[in-house]
């Protein structure tokens, strides 16, 4: 086990975060690329609506920190899962 999780609990925890972490970021990362999508469609269309961009800016900034966050979480448990591994012999 790697030095930075001491003892199972602590793991454990560390663990059950990361997984509430990956969903959370994940959920928002998944509105902000709907909310973008909805917004490509308002100003695409024939009948522009006029607050369409304003969409943008929350969807953006939603499914980019959103998305790297998740990211990020799923990299850090992939490493956690796989700190207790035995070698291979």
């Amino acid at each position: 086990m790697s030095g930075n999780t001491g003892s199972k609990v602590w793991r454990t925890v560390v663990i059950s975060l990361l997984m509430m972490g990956t969903l959370g970021f994940g959920l928002a990362s998944l509105c902000g690329t709907i909310f973008t999508a909805i917004g490509v469609a308002g100003v695409t269309s024939e009948q522009r609506d006029p607050y369409a961009m304003a969409i943008f800016v929350f969807s953006v900034p939603s499914l980019l920190i959103g998305g790297g966050l998740a990211w990020w979480c799923v990299s850090a448990l992939r490493k956690r899962l796989h700190d207790d591994k035995p070698p291979s012999a």
